[in-house]
């Protein structure tokens, strides 16, 4: 298992914003996040009073951050000096809630790179059921300061 710390020395992701809390399975083709749900998550409040769901885009934003991961690591750009931008969001579906207590199953596979721009697709997973998947594409570009 790589838990936090690892996994922020490799995505740019942090506090609110890294929605992965451990990759259990990680290969230089895919990866297995996970994403504890918790009721104090900054879009509780909002999305919505009373019945948390957490939003559909942050999901999507999870399993990006698990391809992210996968990206940078089996590239060697995990230096900290690399961002990953999306450039495509491709059949996106949603087939059930997310809420907090739910433990996310983020599977993301590799489906094709070439230079710095990858293309992959994932499937969000709780308690066994499809809650999310998207095919989805980021280009890799270098921090300058």
């Amino acid at each position: 298992m790589i838990g936090a710390k690892e996994i922020e020395a490799v995505i740019p992701h942090r506090g609110n914003m890294r929605l992965i809390d451990e990759i259990r399975e990680f290969s230089e083709t895919s990866a297995v996040g996970i994403k504890y749900v918790r009721d104090d998550e900054f879009w509780c409040a909002g999305h919505f009073p009373d019945k948390p769901i957490m939003p559909g885009v942050l999901q999507v934003e999870a399993l990006a951050q698990t391809a992210c991961f996968i990206a940078l690591k089996s590239a060697h750009m995990d230096n900290g000096k690399t961002l990953g931008y999306f450039t495509t969001m491709d059949h996106i579906k949603f087939s059930h809630m997310v809420v907090p207590g739910d433990v996310l199953e983020l599977h993301v596979e590799l489906i094709t790179s070439k230079m710095r721009l990858y293309k992959f697709h994932g499937t969000a997973i709780v308690d066994g059921k499809k809650v999310a998947e998207a095919t989805f594409s980021a280009v890799m570009d270098s921090i300058t300061k």
